[in-house]
């Protein structure tokens, strides 16, 4: 008998000697960037130790490299459970990068009390700890937009894409103003010429000046506000609407949740200053950079550039319709609110005109319309059913574009019997006419929402394959 516990006993701590070492072989495959071979190391592990917390964050740390990222967070997961410490700052950057802002603020504040005695993690998680409550805030009050047009551009100059129209005033780089100008550095000219707005360094860090135009001079740069200029470490990108009153700017600091934030604020004539700032919220702002906002409040358009899922020294230029009042998104799903606040899934305004320049003409002169148009992402965008990768999101699709083919059907033929009914002549004529438009009501009402629901999870399962 015990002969057998000390052979059991030898096996165990020899079972623990060759994991011990596995794990370090993983781990040296991550200190030399080979993550798959890593992967596949810490994969092997989990089939036999599932609930193994270190092989559980090597395991998440290289599907975070390998941009799989909801595997990682599942993994980090239980490695923070494990209470795991690296796993900490890596899982809480995950759930930020991911928008599940609640989910990082929770993580942080368990690192916190595990790295109290290590300031500079502890510095690191606070510093991401405003940030995500932030964003906790910010996810309250999505804002419904309408896409209308999109174009990739240099960062370098992206502000000459814009397509304003003088009557909006000019964009142009500080550079010509006052040749000493940090690179990058912005300026609004208003439309007659007689006031700029400029971001500059003149007082040892990147804020907002204003000067008026005099008899034959202009007048000597003043900082625009300490309320603007207070909102953050570094400002630019400004704007003004044509109500000379709107000032629209960009800031990185304590109070965004990315880089650059956009931000808005109004001149108070009475106080002879500015309303503090407020940040713009989702789907403007993103845990990247965002920049410019320009608004045509005549026409009702909008611009905004960023570099959120866009190459090294590129940025994205939206322009969309703009809400003659700020529209929340109303949605108990959350996947679908966290989708719409990184701009992954938004209305797509049709039958616009382009008015970014150089927008890329088709490559194909050819009037014949595509089967289908179904857009994946702001790259991507399918042109025929046999270009899914994934049979399920082939079928989504097809689930979705006959119930909206069936709900187009259902509604001309409702706007039709309103068209009888307002033209019958006798109460006999409408009473005949009524059941039916009751009935089409109910029919059209059952399916709002269905197609766009099958589209977001046809676009969400073929994401996953790519």
């Amino acid at each position: 008998m015990q002969r057998h516990s000390i052979l059991a006993l030898t096996f165990f701590f020899f079972s623990l000697a060759i994991h011990a070492q596995t794990i370090a072989e993983g781990q040296i495959l991550i200190n030399n960037q080979r993550y798959s071979e890593g992967s596949h190391i810490f994969s092997a592990i989990l089939k036999k130790r599932p609930n193994d917390g270190a092989a559980n964050y090597g395991y998440g740390l290289c599907q975070d490299k390998l941009g799989n990222k909801d595997e990682a967070i599942k993994a980090l997961q239980i490695a923070v459970n494990k209470k795991i410490g690296a796993a900490y700052p890596l899982l809480s950057e995950l759930y930020y990068e991911q928008y599940y802002f609640d989910e990082a603020v929770s993580v942080i504040e368990k690192g916190l009390t595990l790295f109290k005695t290590n300031p500079v993690e502890t510095a690191k998680l606070n510093k991401l700890l405003v940030k995500a409550k932030i964003g906790a805030q910010l996810m309250q009050h999505v804002e419904a937009i309408t896409i209308v047009d999109s174009l990739q551009a240099t960062k370098k100059d992206f502000y000459k894409y814009y397509s304003m129209g003088k009557d909006l005033g000019t964009i142009i780089p500080t550079k010509q103003i006052h040749k000493n100008a940090p690179e990058g550095a912005l300026a609004y000219r208003s439309q007659r010429g007689d006031r700029i707005i400029f971001a500059d360094s003149l007082r040892h860090r990147l804020g907002l000046y204003g000067t008026f135009q005099m008899i034959d001079s202009w007048s000597d740069p003043t900082p625009l506000s300490d309320m603007v200029n207070g909102i953050g470490t570094t400002i630019n990108y400004p704007f003004v609407s044509s109500d000379g009153v709107t000032l629209y700017f960009a800031a990185q600091g304590a109070n965004s949740v990315g880089g650059y934030d956009l931000f808005i604020t109004r001149f108070n004539s009475k106080d002879n200053n500015y309303y503090a700032p407020q940040n713009m919220g989702f789907p403007f702002n993103s845990t990247a950079n965002d920049y410019l906002m320009v608004v045509d409040e005549i026409n009702n358009v909008g611009w905004f550039a960023t570099d959120r899922n866009q190459p090294e020294g590129k940025v994205m230029i939206y322009k969309y319709l703009t809400n003659a009042e700020k529209r929340l998104i109303q949605t108990t799903d959350s996947d679908y609110l966290r989708l719409a606040a990184q701009l992954k899934s938004y209305r797509r305004g049709k039958n616009v005109k382009s008015t970014i320049h150089n927008t890329p003409e088709p490559e194909s002169s050819a009037s014949v319309k595509p089967a289908m148009e179904f857009q994946i992402n702001d790259t991507i965008r399918y042109t025929s059913i046999d270009q899914f990768k994934s049979e399920t999101a082939r079928a989504l699709y097809q689930q979705a574009d006959s119930l909206e083919k069936e709900q187009k059907q259902l509604q001309d033929e409702l706007n039709k019997q309103r068209t009888l009914y307002s033209t019958a002549e006798s109460a006999e004529e409408k009473s005949k006419i009524q059941p039916e438009i009751l009935r089409l009501e109910r029919q059209v009402n059952g399916l709002l929402g269905k197609p766009q629901k099958l589209y977001l999870q046809a676009r969400l399962t073929e994401l996953k394959e790519k």
